[in-house]
């Protein structure tokens, strides 16, 4: 069951009504990673330099598409990021592509020439502190500060309820999505060294929201209700269902183009 929004019981509403047409959803595609991280980091270092700006995102992760998950949408918080700019570069603004003493060598001719005047400039201060009538009260000068490249894009989360007492038969869907849906999020172990990932994933939240690659970094299910046991299985009145996906890569501003 992939379309829980059509066919899922989350709502009282029949399967075929248009009501449920009409609802807010997000699409959720899954993509199984064909390489290693180490494969698929090399690539992509390779392609920077010969792909625009879209094509780099879509390559940056080698999947194998999984069909789309459709979720109904309750939430209310769909976007939230802070942005800091500092006096020092940040950790990835040169990260695979030059080394800090690299950046260092490439401004020192500057910083040289700058050196001279910084100094005079301090004992200028000294000087108009120490013969000033009294000590100086401090000194600050102003420098451009670096922005700040960093992911701190606040995951999308995704709640909605799956009930299994209104149509015969919706415990055993709703079981059957669960355990599917726990299986995408879990490594498998192949053999006794090697192990899948988990999938990744594409979001859309259609009109606010688009991330190209994302993980899962929370899910949980939860039971609501009175239980019984049917078949040997403990079945409550309904599951809670809780997911949120969090951003592999930094949200730029292209993004916004891509949530229709």
């Amino acid at each position: 069951m992939k379309n829980i929004v059509k066919e899922g019981a989350w709502t009282t509403l029949p399967t075929g009504s248009q009501l449920r047409n009409e609802a807010p959803r997000v699409r959720v595609t899954p993509y199984k990673i064909k390489s290693t991280q180490l494969a698929q980091s090399i690539k992509g270092f390779v392609a920077v330099a010969k792909l625009d700006s879209k094509a780099f995102y879509e390559k940056l992760y080698d999947g194998e598409e999984k069909g789309h998950y459709y979720f109904p949408y309750f939430g209310n918080d769909f976007r939230s990021f802070t942005s800091d700019f500092a006096d020092t570069l940040s950790n990835i603004t040169d990260r695979g592509t030059v080394s800090m003493g690299e950046v260092v060598n490439k401004i020192a001719g500057e910083v040289k020439g700058a050196a001279g005047q910084v100094a005079d400039f301090m004992k200028n201060i000294k000087a108009a502190g120490d013969g000033g009538g009294g000590p100086s009260t401090g000194t600050y000068i102003e420098t451009p500060k670096f922005y700040q490249f960093a992911n701190t894009d606040a995951p999308l989360n995704v709640t909605f309820p799956l009930l299994n007492t209104v149509n015969e038969g919706d415990a055993q869907k709703n079981q059957a999505f669960i355990k599917e849906f726990t299986k995408l999020n879990r490594p498998e172990r192949k053999s006794s060294v090697t192990m899948d990932f988990p999938h990744i994933y594409k979001i859309r939240l259609k009109g606010l929201r688009f991330i190209r690659w994302a993980y899962c970094d929370n899910l949980s299910f939860s039971m609501v209700g009175q239980r019984r046991l049917v078949g040997g299985e403990m079945v409550p009145e309904a599951y809670i269902c809780n997911m949120s996906f969090k951003s592999l890569t930094v949200e730029v501003a292209n993004f916004m183009d891509e949530t229709k």
